[in-house]
């Protein structure tokens, strides 16, 4: 059984928001993060973008948009959404958590470094950012800086890829060469 406060409004209802309001910005951010969640991202993409067009400015609405990009596998648009989040408020671990995400996929290491830093500049106990600060790291061939950010996500309780445990273990570390698909979170 489920936490009854944690009940998620029926998408429904949140269409019934939209239809009464269809200039609410916050209406169409309600329905495209609930869309997310029942997995209908054609249909969440679609009014998160709505929101976007009433208010520029709804970070919220920025940071969703580039998951469903990133899920769909759109890494230049994730990048570019979490940018657009992220010069509304700089502050946003989300933004670059997704960002670095984005950069991990296009094999842009560098990127990657920079976002998952500020990611964990942010939230320091994020045992997923240090992972794919370690990640990009070793990408880069900083072996050493890798080894320590990977044994904090481990410290911080991240499951990391196998592949990756792997590669970490064994001695003169070589270098990613295809960084892991498949988009995964702690964010």
């Amino acid at each position: 059984m489920g936490d009854k406060s944690k009940r998620t409004i029926p998408i429904s209802k949140l269409r019934q928001e939209v239809a009464k309001e269809p200039d609410s910005a916050r209406a169409h951010l309600r329905l495209g993060t609930a869309l997310i969640q029942s997995r209908a991202y054609s249909k969440a993409e679609e009014s998160l973008r709505r929101a976007l067009e009433l208010d520029p400015k709804c970070i919220e609405a920025w940071v969703n948009l580039g998951g469903v990009l990133l899920g769909r596998f759109d890494f230049k648009g994730c990048v570019e959404v979490n940018r657009k989040a992220l010069d509304c408020d700089a502050a946003i671990m989300q933004a670059h958590y997704n960002q670095g995400l984005g950069h991990l996929y296009l094999s842009q290491a560098k990127e990657m470094v920079e976002c998952f830093r500020k990611a964990i500049a942010l939230t320091p106990d994020n045992g997923g950012a240090h992972y794919h600060l370690a990640v990009g790291l070793n990408a880069l061939g900083q072996e050493e800086e890798a080894q320590v950010e990977f044994q904090q996500s481990l410290d911080l309780g991240h499951a990391p890829q196998p592949e990756f445990v792997r590669l970490m273990g064994k001695k003169g570390n070589a270098k990613l060469t295809t960084i892991e698909m498949g988009p995964k979170s702690d964010g």
